[in-house]
């Protein structure tokens, strides 16, 4: 602020501009490995220099704004030096890889410690203190997720590769090839069934495994075909069965003949090479695999653009997090396209009821047992994908829920510390817990959208929510996060897959339409252990944009009401910060906006007769027993209860005074006067001015806010990070964190990297 007389300058503290650094850096760094083709895997010789570079353009930003040249230079080197650390604790990542990861982690520990700082100096006292504690819990597991997105990309794009297992393809014995269905057409099965009856492989069986299809007329015409197809295919009905899947599984095997060793499991739409079994039986010479796992890979959608995103989307999976954790032998067993040994899983009890993943939960026992997992990232068959959004719906929520109930079943097996039943390593230990918890990216965004929300609210009553303030310019810091994350993710799409931007940005947008849906199956697996399916209504043909947006409520009311909110901000109260919230708001509300996007865009698919019948199956319609997506409407309750407290709160908090002293020593300032004659009189101290001055000073500005990204399905996220997963639940998203008057932290970004085949 400037005063009569006198020239000052405010200056950020220290830890504000190794915030400012770190987040320049992490964005530099993306920016350098997304524009130069093969830098991210460049040897020192070329990463160095990189380097170097990328830390004197993020100090040369830390000049810009505080004008200290001497600190900038220090962190530039501290940066450099950190990175070299990294890079010998890394053996196999490129330097400039470890530079980044550097850049990710301490950016983020410094806006963390920046935020417990700036909530001790405010003025409002415990009020805040209590707010921001909460604040900083969710801050620190947004933190959590975003180093794990980007170390799960840089572990794999960066990673020289490493020896593959031993394998012999004179090893040959007996193998059964179990094919569950449930009300599957057999305009489908059938070309499963034959592929699988041209298996270059001496001693496998077929076994068909119907579980519970009431319909004769559906399940007698596949007992027909095996029966045509030769003595090696058998025919399973079984009817009332309990234990879904698993259940019906777990039966079947053990009607197995004794000399059967090895169990494959393909679903009832694939089509397998001929390959398969001859390429990947041969790593179970060695006693202690149990397990192979090929990708689950998929066909039939080069002519629909939505299905291409989609497509893309489901290859994050396999392209960039299963890579990651064969480094560490902490692969899952994704069911279909792999090979299990039947003595192991008769030693681990079989598959788990309890849970609706019960290939994923099996791999974690066979691996806590002392057994090693082989991942070949060569596809041997090709699915098909749900053609309705509904259907898609129905998957991820049931992928997600059995993250979150494989969480509650075996957490005291993943923490790093305690006593432990199971024999894992500390990576496979992380590597399971991030798995499951990575899910909860999506619940995430959800709870700083909501914070959003309310902080706009509060500016336009001119109130002020009860958490700490970020202002001025370091109020662009969680911008920088979410550019670098969507960036990250957006590059390791391209790089992994080789598809274009446009596919790219269709795969981010398909992780984003799936937030919600992980939202409620993350609250239902945290409120009720049992296993459930989630069944979804079945397509209808002709579905107009209004449908398709009744289709998705939740997320075209959330994304409404951030683009009111984004509008409203600068209006009522114009200022940096304010602008900067709207930006974030607006985000969101394409974020959210991606749900009847993708419902309308798959009501736009061709219907070729494969497709047509495709929409019958259980894997389009999600006709599973259980409970319907109706039924989860009850978990927004406590969501809705929550708004309501917080909004009385904000309403009950008084009017934030228009212009605040700025708070002792947060930040600091210098003031540059003019020099001082020998015997002048020092002049007289003034009050600060209203006015303007390029400052943390008087905006006033509420809290957070996140973006999203999967898991497996991957996330993008904006404070460190996001989607998908997904895994995933990729994420596999990008999410925001806490900003001026608000704050935007960020959410998942659901994955990305890409195996190559052998």
């Amino acid at each position: 602020m400037a005063g009569p007389g006198r020239c000052s300058r405010i200056r950020p503290p220290v830890i504000a501009e190794l915030l400012a650094f770190f987040a320049l850096l992490s964005l530099t760094t993306t920016a350098l490995v997304v524009f130069i083709p093969g830098a991210v895997r460049a040897r020192a010789w070329l990463g160095v220099p990189l380097g170097a570079l990328a830390a004197a353009g993020s100090g040369g930003g830390v000049v810009l704004v505080s004008g200290d040249r001497a600190a900038a230079q220090s962190m530039a080197v501290l940066a450099l030096v950190l990175a070299l650390g990294a890079r010998l604790w890394l053996r196999r990542w490129s330097y400039l890889a470890a530079l980044m990861m550097v850049g990710i982690v301490l950016a983020g520990l410094a806006y963390l410690v920046y935020s417990m700082l700036q909530a001790a100096a405010d003025p409002l006292g415990p009020v805040v203190w209590w707010g921001s504690a909460l604040l900083l819990v969710l801050e620190v597991v947004a933190l959590g997720l975003t180093v794990s997105y980007a170390f799960e990309v840089l572990d794999v794009l960066s990673r020289r590769l490493v020896p593959a297992p031993r394998f012999d393809d004179r090893y040959r014995p007996m193998v059964a090839i179990q094919v569950p269905t449930y009300n599957e057409p057999v305009e489908v099965v059938i070309r499963t069934l034959v592929s699988l009856s041209r298996l270059d492989y001496p001693n496998v069986m077929v076994q068909v495994v119907d579980n519970n299809t009431r319909d004769p007329e559906v399940w007698q015409p596949l007992q027909r075909l095996c029966a045509r197809l030769g003595p090696k295919f058998h025919f399973m009905h079984l009817e009332p069965w309990p234990g879904y899947k698993a259940g019906a599984l777990n039966e079947a095997t053990r009607r197995l003949p004794p000399e059967v060793e090895l169990i494959g499991i393909v679903d009832a739409d694939y089509v397998v090479r001929p390959d398969w079994l001859r390429d990947t039986v041969g790593y179970f010479v060695e006693p202690e695999v149990a397990f192979v796992q090929t990708p689950q890979h998929y066909r039939d959608w080069e002519d629909d653009s939505y299905l291409r995103g989609l497509f893309y989307s489901y290859r994050y999976f396999f392209d960039v997090t299963m890579p990651a954790r064969a480094n560490r032998n902490a692969i899952i067993f994704a069911g279909t396209m792999g090979l299990i040994r039947r003595s192991v899983l008769d030693r681990i009890g079989g598959w788990s009821t309890e849970t609706v993943t019960e290939d994923a939960e099996a791999s974690l026992r066979m691996l806590g047992a002392g057994y090693r997992g082989v991942y070949v990232p060569v596809p041997y068959g090709e699915g098909l994908m749900p053609l309705s959004f509904d259907g898609l719906k129905k998957q991820r929520f049931r992928w997600a829920l059995g993250g979150i109930q494989i969480l509650r079943m075996h957490w005291r097996e993943l923490l790093p510390f305690g006593s432990h039943r199971l024999r894992l390593t500390l990576g496979q230990r992380v590597h399971y817990l991030l798995g499951s918890v990575q899910w909860f990216g999506d619940l995430l965004t959800v709870i700083f959208t909501l914070l959003l929300l309310l902080t706009a609210a509060a500016t336009v009553l001119h109130h002020r929510l009860p958490v700490r303030e970020i202002v001025g310019p370091l109020a662009l810091v969680p911008f920088l996060f979410l550019v670098s994350g969507v960036g990250r993710a957006l590059w390791a799409i391209r790089t992994t897959a080789g598809c274009t931007w446009g596919d790219a940005v269709r795969c981010m947008r398909c992780w984003f339409a799936l937030s919600w849906v992980v939202t409620l199956a993350c609250l239902r697996g945290l409120v009720r252990r049992q296993a459930a399916f989630l069944r979804t209504p079945k397509r209808k043909e002709g579905r107009s944009v209004w449908q398709a947006i009744n289709s998705s409520r939740a997320e075209s009311l959330l994304a409404a009401l951030s683009v009111v909110a984004a509008i409203a901000m600068p209006v009522s109260a114009p200022s940096l910060g304010t602008i900067v919230i709207a930006l974030l708001l607006l985000w969101l509300a394409v974020f959210y906006a991606s749900a009847p996007w993708a419902s309308f865009a798959a009501e736009g698919i061709k219907l070729t007769p494969l497709r047509r019948a495709f929409l019958r199956s259980a894997q389009t319609t999600g006709d599973r027993p259980g409970f319907s997506l109706g039924s989860a409407a009850w978990l927004g309750l406590p969501g809705a209860i929550v708004a309501a407290v917080a909004a009385a709160l904000v309403l009950a908090t008084p009017p934030a005074p228009r212009n605040v002293p700025p708070p002792p020593d947060l930040p600091r300032v210098q003031q540059l006067e003019p020099p001082r004659l020998p015997g002048a009189t020092p002049p007289p101290t003034s009050a600060p001015s209203p006015s303007a001055s390029p400052s943390p000073s008087p905006s006033i500005t509420p809290s957070p806010t996140p973006t999203t990204a999967p898991s497996p399905a991957p996330t993008v996220s904006a404070l460190p990070s996001p989607s998908p997963s997904s895994s995933a639940r990729p994420s596999p998203f990008p999410a925001a964190s806490p900003v001026a008057r608000p704050g935007a932290t960020a959410s998942p970004l659901r994955r990305a990297e890409a195996s190559r085949p052998a």
